[in-house]
């Protein structure tokens, strides 16, 4: 499918017929797993919060030690040419930075860095079930890794294997999505989002110190505390769950999706999606339709 996709890429300043973007068979970041990536969502050709993804973007560059060759606003304007070119209205952008294949050595020290954008229409996730009962949930056998043995706050290709892993698992097994814990087995997320409890009244959530601070999960923060609504960012163990009555998931291509069941450790927790989720995704759609 993505091979003949309609459109152009920008790829290292240049826009080019999508067919035409491709990279060599030896290049370091397929071998060695050293891209990085952000994913943009477009509503009627307007990207929500592009720069702060972009300058996201560089940030993951610096913990993976390389340099972007271009600035978080050129990036921007990058991808309001594309946009332009193409009129996507409900667009998914992927900007990806790899290294290239001047070296085949595990360390990438004076090898080339490439950029590049793609969009394609994506329009978000409507399923009638998530938003009448909720997504249903498997704990993962993978865990999010120790911030000692991995650049667990950069967007780096080489941390989403176990996040495919355990979406596929849980996709096998009957579930929507995997629930992942971290290393000290707290609740940290689901396999590429980020996830929310309500309990009487007040907003829980993992405290990002092991996984990506998601741009969307910000956002919710943010309109939570300004509808006067406790957050708590805190370590919350399985046991916790149990005093919860509403879950959500936050992420660009998600948006924000109610969980229903979480399954795990021969028990389901369930929740109900509520009052409270509602009015956060009512808020969020507002900042949509104001972009």
């Amino acid at each position: 499918m993505f091979d003949n996709m309609p459109g152009h890429i920008w790829i290292d300043g240049r826009i080019v017929p999508w067919a035409e973007a491709r990279v060599h068979i030896m290049t370091h970041s397929l071998h060695y797993a050293s891209s990085i990536f952000e994913g943009l969502r477009t509503y009627d050709g307007k990207v929500f919060k592009a720069l702060e993804h972009y300058e996201r973007l560089h940030v993951s560059a610096d913990y993976m030690g390389y340099k972007i060759p271009y600035t978080a606003e050129e990036l921007v304007q990058a991808t309001d040419r594309v946009i332009e070119l193409g009129g996507y209205k409900q667009g998914y952008v992927r900007a990806l930075v790899w290294i290239g294949s001047q070296k085949m050595t595990v360390s990438h020290d004076g090898a080339d860095v490439h950029t590049a954008i793609g969009i394609w229409e994506r329009p978000p996730v409507l399923v009638e079930r998530y938003f009448t009962e909720g997504m249903r949930l498997t704990v993962a056998d993978w865990r999010r890794p120790d911030p000692r043995t991995a650049p667990v706050h950069s967007k780096a290709a080489c941390l989403y294997g176990i996040s495919a892993m355990s979406k596929r698992a849980s996709e096998i097994a009957g579930y929507d999505d995997a629930l992942m814990l971290d290393y000290a087995d707290y609740i940290a997320e689901a396999s590429s989002s980020n996830i929310f409890f309500v309990g009487n009244g007040k907003l829980y959530t993992p405290q990002p110190d092991c996984f990506l601070n998601g741009i969307t999960r910000l956002t919710c923060v943010d309109i939570a505390r300004s509808l006067g609504i406790e957050v708590l960012e805190t370590k919350i163990k399985w046991e916790d769950l149990g005093s919860m009555q509403e879950a959500f998931l936050t992420g660009t291509a998600i948006e924000i999706l109610p969980v229903g069941s979480i399954s795990g450790f021969g028990k389901t927790w369930r929740f109900k999606p509520g009052e409270l989720t509602n009015r956060i995704r009512g808020q969020f759609m507002k900042c949509i339709d104001n972009l």
